[in-house]
């Protein structure tokens, strides 16, 4: 299954939505493409994983790459609705002391500051 990312709107917050297999083929141009949408003007991304199926190191290293660029303009990354296998491996890669993991899209806007 080819990768897929998706971007939307909800109130003040960008929402990406990642579904799939970031993985060491895919995850180059989904880095790149990442990278692209938190170079943008936008503060506050929720990255929706509901539809990921698989992340391999290369793929967390991708999401890691634009986590650092969004938090060194101030910005803030969520990342929420991972399934038991994508939250395991970004647990074991210690992003949860990094990058808030949530259950859902909801826990993750109630999360931004003000």
């Amino acid at each position: 299954m080819a990768m897929e990312i998706a971007t939307r709107r909800v109130y003040d917050v960008l929402v990406v939505d990642m579904g799939g297999r970031l993985d060491s083929h895919s995850s180059g141009d989904a880095g790149d493409r990442f990278v692209d949408i938190v170079q943008g003007d936008e503060k506050r991304i929720v990255l929706n994983l509901s539809k990921l199926d698989y992340v391999s190191s290369a793929g967390l290293r991708a999401i890691l790459r634009g986590a650092k660029l969004l938090q060194e303009k101030l910005g803030e990354l969520k990342i929420c609705n991972a399934n038991q296998r994508v939250g395991t491996a970004l647990v074991t890669a210690g992003f949860d002391s990094l990058i808030k993991l949530y259950a859902t899209e909801q826990e993750a806007f109630a999360a931004f500051r003000g």
